[in-house]
């Protein structure tokens, strides 16, 4: 047997081969997310919104159309922060997610007749769970286009907006089938779930741009909210931007919430985003930038941030503001462009963008859209905000892509009264007190 100081180098060298053990299983766990996300979010971030934009640039815009584009961008830093940055500075939040991904689970009260959806675990900030007080807040309703939308992602949709949404503060759901063929329309089935929906049906597509814009003309509620219909929104997603507004005297602010990943292949899969500031570059393509704490050392996690441009088409906003400001560019077509020109639009004429960590959504980021987009027209609809918006830089976006100068984008004259009218700031106001880091990227090469 061991005894004295045999025994002490035993429980040494034990002590050190657990530790060891520990040590080497410890990394093997942090390394299964990693991977996991390298592999995930690899594919999401190849898929956004613009990546066809960028392919077409890179190959001179050979292609007169194509079948279909692309959705916004993941979230980029949703990659190697997701697990620990997420909260950003202060204490992590309750129900704190275990690594990357929170599963989700069918949510219990199906009592309510309401077809059963995911429901993922609590991801906000302890400081966002609390009871509001909503007694003063303005009413809101939601606007949500669709096309070619499988009835699974709707009725979680819709059901996730019931089950999680102050109802009282609701006046209704509108959805505006934009021209669907009649085995994707589904009114039936969406009138069936709750009294507060309503269907308005274009007869022919408008695109998304200007099914917002009818839907928006048909709510008579103070606040618009537009959504999309592959969504699961999070407990008390509507509150925090409705208090946002609420403080917004002048109603010139738009809120946005964060968006967590839906993976398209998996709608049982939920990975949560991280809180950075939405941006773009000179060829007008939306991307994720900085994390709000890098860019902004004061800031705590989690307030209310600004962002310079907003993400696509999920957004909330006074409905006088929405109508003051000129709505979307009707001259616009189908989809795309329209995201870039309402944030140089708000920030420029008075307004103001925010995101809103304590509202969370899940939202399903797609390979690509499931109906047609024309390339020409998405092109052109880009070329309308730059012709519009970019003064003297207009340059600087035919310099990353120069063919845009062949494009024909039609009469912009209506848009640069709007501009005038609103006594708008330059687009040089604009980089210094908006979006310096576009500044930056006069000098680098696409």
């Amino acid at each position: 047997m061991f005894k004295g100081k045999s025994l002490a180098v035993l429980a040494s060298v034990l002590v050190t081969v657990t530790c060891v053990v520990i040590y080497f299983e410890w990394r093997a766990v942090q390394e299964i997310p990693k991977s996991f996300v390298k592999l995930e979010l690899k594919n999401l971030l190849q898929k956004g919104r613009h990546a066809l934009l960028h392919r077409m640039i890179a190959s001179g815009f050979h292609r007169a159309a194509a079948p279909a584009a692309a959705e916004p961008a993941a979230p980029a830093a949703a990659v190697e922060a997701s697990r620990v940055a997420l909260r950003g500075a202060g204490p992590a939040p309750a129900g704190e997610v275990s690594g990357l991904t929170a599963s989700l689970a069918p949510h219990p009260s199906l009592s309510t007749g309401l077809p059963s959806f995911p429901t993922p675990r609590e991801v906000r900030h302890a400081s966002c769970l609390h009871d509001y007080e909503m007694s003063k807040w303005p009413r809101a309703s939601l606007v949500i286009p669709y096309l070619n939308e499988t009835w699974e992602h709707m009725s979680a949709t819709v059901s996730s907006l019931v089950a999680h949404s102050p109802l009282e503060l609701v006046d209704q759901i509108l959805f505006i089938d934009d021209g669907n063929a009649p085995e994707w329309q589904h009114h039936e089935e969406l009138l069936a779930l709750h009294p507060k929906i309503r269907v308005h049906r274009n007869e022919l597509r408008q695109g998304l741009i200007r099914a917002k814009v009818i839907g928006a003309a048909m709510i008579q509620s103070p606040v618009l909210i537009f959504m999309e219909p592959h969504c699961i929104v999070s407990r008390q997603w509507l509150e925090p931007l409705l208090e946002q507004l609420a403080l917004a005297r002048d109603h010139k602010t738009l809120v946005m919430p964060t968006l967590d990943i839906i993976p398209e292949n998996n709608f049982n899969q939920y990975l949560p985003a991280n809180h950075h500031i939405g941006g773009f570059d000179w060829t007008l393509s939306f991307g994720w930038k900085e994390l709000i704490e890098k860019r902004n050392l004061s800031y705590v996690y989690p307030d209310p941030y600004p962002t310079p441009a907003l993400s696509g088409g999920i957004f909330g906003i006074w409905k006088d503001n929405w109508e003051h400001m000129g709505t979307y560019d009707t001259n616009m077509t189908e989809w795309g462009g329209e995201h870039i020109e309402m944030s140089l639009r708000t920030w420029r004429c008075g307004g103001r963008i925010l995101v809103v960590p304590c509202s969370r959504m899940g939202h399903v980021f797609r390979a690509k859209n499931p109906y047609v987009v024309h390339v020409p027209e998405v092109m052109k609809n880009t070329k309308r905000a730059a012709l519009v918006w970019l003064d003297e830089h207009l340059e600087d976006y035919y310099k990353k892509v120069p063919y845009a100068k062949r494009i024909e984008a039609g009469d912009v004259s209506e848009r640069i009264y709007l501009k005038k009218q609103l006594q708008c700031e330059s687009m040089d106001w604009y980089i210094d007190n908006v979006y310096p880091e576009l500044r930056a990227e006069l000098s680098t090469k696409y």
